[in-house]
């Protein structure tokens, strides 16, 4: 499984040259030649139009796009900013936390945040930008993506690296990349190669934000296709959108309203991105 000098595919981070051989990225392992067909755009869309959101409880909203023929599924969990907040954990063990073991009561859903690096002793650390609670856990670094995911007291932001050198506003915050969809409900992917992966995003709307998750593959244009375009054409409707780590990485563990949907990756993680309700209460 260990290629440590692999350049790494779309959605990955260069390590062996900065980190040593030793190094092995995230999401090393995961492509699928098997996936290598992929579906048109046009079904993906009339999926979505076919996939109606229903309330979990008040505020939590879940549709699952789903197409049989492709082993696709597509899962969106949609939250109303005034009700629910976001927050990042880090990871308990040496070697990696499995999304499922950060949630607790008071929360409502898990998922796998940015890139990471895995020594010989399969030790991991983060790569790139982690905030948790006011406290830089990692610096910035040029190679972990360029977008940062971050919140606060007044919501959930999407952002460019670029753009956000001074993270005094910042609470919690993961850089990651690429940013899929650019502000204003543009696709930031020009890479149409149909690489096929499990994938996970983060989206922010006007009064909501949103995270998916990806099984069965998908390739990063056809995702930030889906997560642009609007809602009543199909799609998931983000004003901006962040790619977070996938392949492997890919797991979401969600329990509210006498519902549980797990996603299970296939190795631990660094960090994950927690929801849980505004007043500490699902």
């Amino acid at each position: 499984m260990s290629q440590p000098r692999r350049i790494p595919t779309v959605g990955t981070i260069i390590v062996a040259a900065m980190f040593g051989a030793a190094a092995t990225p995230s999401m090393a392992v995961g492509h699928k030649p098997e996936l290598a067909a992929e579906p048109d755009i046009s079904l993906l869309y009339s999926a979505g139009k076919a996939a109606a959101s229903a309330a979990v409880i008040p505020g939590l909203g879940y549709r699952l796009i789903e197409l049989a023929d492709y082993g696709l599924k597509i899962h969106v969990w949609s939250f109303e900013k005034s009700r629910f907040r976001l927050r990042v954990a880090e990871q308990t063990a040496k070697t990696g936390t499995r999304v499922a073991d950060f949630l607790s009561k008071k929360d409502v859903l898990a998922i796998n945040g940015g890139f990471f690096e895995r020594d010989k002793e399969k030790v991991l650390a983060p790569s790139g930008l982690v905030i948790v609670a006011g406290r830089e856990a990692a610096p910035q670094h040029d190679r972990a993506g360029s977008g940062i995911v971050y919140a606060n007291d007044d919501g959930v932001f999407i952002g460019y690296r670029k753009d956000l050198a001074n993270n005094s506003r910042m609470q919690y915050a993961v850089q990651v990349g690429p940013v899929l969809v650019d502000p204003g409900g543009k696709v930031g992917v020009a890479n149409k190669q149909h690489d096929r992966q499990n994938r996970s995003a983060v989206c922010v709307r006007s009064d909501a934000f949103a995270v998916v998750a990806v099984e069965g593959g998908l390739s990063l244009f056809q995702l930030a296709s889906l997560l642009a375009a609007p809602i009543a054409d199909g799609g998931i409707g983000c004003d901006v959108a962040l790619n977070l780590d996938g392949g492997p990485s890919t797991q979401v563990a969600f329990h509210a309203g006498g519902r549980r949907i797990a996603v299970e990756g296939g190795w631990p993680v660094a960090n994950a991105l927690i929801i849980s309700g505004s007043k500490g209460e699902p």
